[in-house]
């Protein structure tokens, strides 16, 4: 058994609750992502939703949890189910998700801790406990209920990336809806959320108070960059991250400039070879095979530096904090026809933050100048402000409690709009219990 060493010690309460429905957030109530959340009712039905951490410099932790003996798992990325495996070597949990997230969460997990290894941050597990987490599984198709004690679940299609699943909870008291990462726009890759009725819904608001661009907009917006780049003969490198963006972004390229010489490199070819075993999961699973078979995947040294000559190289990581885009980078950065295209959001202290904001980047330990022509597009696959109040009064709920979300700006536009539409909103905080 590992200690709990790096995170902040539980805070839950003994006991379950007097009367009503009790939740508490280990982690993501008043920050964006590091999820991690427990409902429970009197009869002592426990259900732990995601459990991960925020992979940040250094990473934030959940509190540490109580015992459960089942959790879900909303999707695959690391700041939903990175502190799972701890989970499942103290408590053997078992662990609830689509079959396409199980899958998926083996070589996140190995990947989390590799990454630890190289930067020498605390990880409260190892690699022994990924092997008990995987054989935790039970796998659920959407829309199929079963049961926990006298609580009935449904996982939902949530959009986002392919396998994310929303959670419908039917309770003696009460309906509840957890939303997960979601997302009701359709995109590349999935089918959007489609609101459920529910008397309560925990919904995360991390573009609250944003709406994103129209969509086809952004599409010919990114296409045309593109075009420029490469008409001047230079090559676009775009950082992507590999679960579900690298994915998108191939299809994209396929789909509205074929002619052009796409390499792809990283960990998300992996993750597209899972997502076309599981071609339910996706909204037009030709689609994915006719963009792999066109693009062409870097599995070599040679095939690397091939890459270099190419119209595009999309690869991880999708904030250039490592991965195969900062060799490309180093190699590219001399060319000033060449230039790095972002499509995803980059956060404090990342490479990608520090290249938009300051033109320079850590390569191999070393600050490195960057006078390349740099880009950044929203492919954003969460929820907009809109989508969001939109999607919460369609599933007519009287309390809504927010998520996942930036206590100062996302947060507050949120609980403004929504309380205008009539929902009583709740603004939960780590480490503090509330009864619903």
């Amino acid at each position: 058994m590992v200690v709990y060493a790096p995170g902040r010690t539980s805070t839950y309460p003994e006991n379950p609750p007097d009367k009503g429905l009790r939740y508490h957030f280990l982690g993501g109530a008043d920050e964006v992502g590091n999820v991690g959340v427990v409902l429970e009712d009197p009869s002592m039905n426990r259900l732990l939703l995601d459990y991960g951490l925020a992979p940040t410099k250094p990473p934030r932790y959940p509190h540490e949890a109580p015992y459960v003996t089942d959790a879900i798992v909303t999707h695959s990325h690391i700041d939903h189910l990175g502190m799972v495996p701890w989970l499942s070597s103290n408590y053997n949990t078992t662990l609830h998700a689509t079959e396409l997230t199980a899958a998926i969460s083996e070589m996140m997990w190995y990947d989390c801790h590799k990454i630890s290894s190289i930067e020498g941050y605390p990880l409260p597990w190892d690699k022994r406990d990924i092997d008990i987490a995987l054989s935790s599984w039970k796998t659920h198709s959407y829309n199929k209920n079963w049961n926990l004690g006298d609580w009935n679940l449904e996982l939902h299609r949530a959009g986002h990336i392919p396998g994310a699943a929303m959670l419908h909870v039917e309770t003696p008291e009460r309906s509840v809806l957890f939303s997960g990462d979601f997302d009701t726009r359709d995109s590349q890759l999935t089918v959007g959320a489609k609101p459920i009725k529910s008397d309560v819904l925990f919904i995360e608001g991390t573009y609250g108070g944003r709406d994103h661009p129209r969509q086809q907009d952004e599409i010919e917006r990114f296409v045309q960059r593109v075009v420029e780049i490469t008409d001047r003969g230079g090559t676009a490198l775009i950082p992507a991250f590999a679960n579900g963006r690298t994915q998108d972004i191939v299809m994209l390229l396929h789909k509205y400039l074929p002619e052009l010489d796409v390499h792809v490199d990283g960990m998300g070819k992996r993750v597209a070879k899972l997502q076309m075993e599981h071609p339910e999961m996706l909204r037009d699973p030709s689609a994915l095979e006719s963009a792999w078979r066109w693009c062409r995947r870097v599995s070599s040294k040679s095939d690397r530096k091939k890459a270099l000559n190419a119209d595009v190289i999309v690869s991880t990581s999708g904030m250039l904090d490592g991965g195969p885009a900062i060799w490309y980078l180093n190699r590219l950065r001399h060319d000033r026809r060449n230039a790095v295209i972002f499509t995803g959001y980059q956060a404090i202290n990342t490479g990608g933050r520090k290249l938009l904001e300051e033109r320079r980047v850590p390569i191999f330990g070393k600050i490195t100048n960057i006078e390349l022509e740099v880009d950044q597009f929203s492919f954003s696959t969460h929820a907009g402000h809109q989508e969001i109040i939109d999607f919460a009064e369609a599933c007519q709920a009287e309390d809504v409690i927010i998520y996942h979300s930036d206590p100062n700006t996302a947060r507050p536009a949120l609980a403004k709009s929504l309380e205008a539409n009539g929902h009583r909103v709740h603004l939960p905080e780590n480490g503090v219990s509330k009864i619903i």
